[in-house]
């Protein structure tokens, strides 16, 4: 099932970190704005359209780092003075939880000089400094503003940056008009048009997506158990309830997705360690308008719906729309059972995961008064212990990742300060 096309793939991760931080997610759309035209100035080796979107994507992300290493920091900072952890973070993400593994030294070393760069072999080395040369362009140019003059840095040709990589610079901008394209915003349409030749595979796709909310994970780390668990408790309960394959794969995005709205959530309300006022309670609950706005139009329609109901009950109490049971399919009612028992079973700032029999019966309870579907809640406390010790075994994976990549990270830092 084609359930998510490739371009769109780009356009909800450049929405997730927009809600996270829009100004590391602006500064990364423009700065694979201008790798995309100077990479179609090169001469010799030429680039596929397909492998420039893959590039430009990547350029996308290369500040995605400082989201676990510099969250809310003056960019400014972490961009010249101390770029090394987030370029780090980067490099990991990319190389332990993307299909971008081979190119994940791309982002490594896309802050450091021209003449620093490891000289050993690597087949993308001209694309670190044509990185380097854009990244560094955008931002001086929304530094100085009119002051702003593309060829500053010939100066340091050959020092800091690649006299190649700035020559296509110089080429990209007499052939595209590019910083005229940044100011006026008409280069957005233009990489919209760029996207169309992203090519992924199924596969590439969930790893992308499951890899997003290792991002949303950054920030909080409660959200990102609870998709992990959710997700195996969804999956299992399909798996009693004999879904169909195609049913499976609807279920597995809706429900690894569903909670991605929580991105625009401030932490101070998400992570409160107290209960919520009227109004804090009203924001936490767009949550399920954000996710929206991110996929629609970008994703499988069932995809989507599944979502939008996580929160609705059989009994017209829940929300945004407050759907009745008999608008309401079972793949909706398997998420809203699986977001249940992970809202109750994972830890929370105000409260510890309550036991399992204060668990069933929350969800026996909520199934009598017709909120939450009977045969899945029957599915769920029926096979109680088996779906749990499988949440465990899921959630020890995740926070081996978690210490993987802090352990990595340790590494890589001393590697590359030596």
């Amino acid at each position: 099932m084609n359930l998510v096309h490739s371009k769109d793939i780009y356009y909800i991760f450049r929405d997730v970190m927009k809600c996270l931080d829009p100004k590391v997610m602006n500064h990364g759309a423009r700065t694979s704005y201008i790798l995309y035209r100077m990479l179609q100035c090169m001469e010799g080796k030429k680039f596929e359209m397909y492998e420039i979107a893959e590039f430009a994507f990547l350029a996308t992300l290369h500040d995605l780092g400082a989201y676990k290493t510099n969250p809310g920091a003056d960019q400014l900072v972490y961009e010249t003075k101390d770029f090394m952890p987030h370029s780090i973070y980067g490099y990991l993400f990319l190389l332990y939880l993307t299909p971008f593994k081979d190119r994940a030294k791309i982002i490594l070393y896309h802050h450091t000089d021209y003449q620093k760069v490891p000289k050993q072999a690597y087949e993308f080395n001209e694309i670190i400094h044509c990185l380097n040369v854009a990244e560094k362009m955008d931002m001086y140019s929304n530094i100085l503003g009119s002051k702003f003059d593309y060829m500053m840095f010939q100066k340091h040709a050959g020092t800091r940056y690649s006299d190649k990589a700035l020559g296509l610079l110089y080429q990209a901008e007499k052939k595209y008009n590019v910083f005229s394209k940044l100011s006026s915003g008409e280069y957005k349409n233009e990489l919209a048009e760029l996207y169309e030749y992203l090519i992924f595979t199924d596969e590439e796709k969930k790893e992308f997506l499951v890899g997003l909310m290792y991002i949303v994970g950054f920030r909080s780390e409660y959200t990102m158990l609870d998709s992990v668990t959710a997700v195996h408790i969804a999956e299992s309960l399909g798996e009693r309830l004999m879904l169909t394959e195609d049913e499976k794969e609807i279920l597995f995005y809706a429900t690894l997705l569903h909670d991605a709205g929580m991105c625009a959530i401030s932490k101070d309300i998400s992570e409160a360690p107290r209960k919520l006022t009227d109004e804090e309670m009203a924001t936490l609950r767009t949550h399920v308008e954000v996710v929206e706005s991110i996929l629609k139009g970008r994703i499988d329609e069932g995809v989507l719906d599944t979502i939008m109901a996580h929160h609705e009950r059989g009994d017209g109490s829940g929300y945004p729309k407050r759907l009745k049971s008999d608008q309401m399919n079972r793949l909706m009612r398997i998420l809203q059972v699986a977001d249940t028992m992970t809202g109750l079973t994972n830890p929370r700032s105000y409260r510890n995961p309550k036991p399992k029999d204060v668990v069933i019966s929350i969800l026996r309870e909520e199934a009598d008064k017709g909120r939450l579907g009977k045969e899945v809640v029957r599915a769920a406390v029926t096979y109680y212990d088996e779906i749990m010790a499988g949440v465990k075994q899921k959630s020890d994976e995740m926070l081996s990742m978690y210490r993987k990549l802090q352990d990595s990270y340790e590494a890589t830092y001393k590697q590359t300060n030596q």
